[in-house]
């Protein structure tokens, strides 16, 4: 969401995003995606509103997304970039 949204536009789709990952279980192969697409929604919404519950949980989210992305995975370059966006 990285238009001027509602706030409750937001959190939606933080709770869709949260209910694709259900969907995806761990060895589920496009389990890396949901997990750095859920990382990158809960960080737009600590950008919004500075919850830090919020930056926690991207960042681990972004973690696990990076375990599931060895070296030579197409979409590894982005995870790294994102973990260190949000450590930063």
């Amino acid at each position: 969401i990285n238009h001027l949204g509602s706030g409750e536009d937001m959190d939606q789709a933080i709770t869709l995003q949260r209910e694709a990952l259900a969907l995806h279980p761990v060895g589920h192969t496009d389990r890396s995606k949901i997990l750095n697409n859920l990382g990158n929604r809960l960080s737009t919404r600590f950008d919004h509103r500075g919850n830090a519950e919020d930056l926690d949980r991207a960042i681990a989210l972004h973690r696990e997304a990076l375990a599931l992305r060895p070296v030579g995975h197409s979409f590894r370059p982005s995870s790294l970039n994102n973990l260190a966006d949000r450590l930063s």
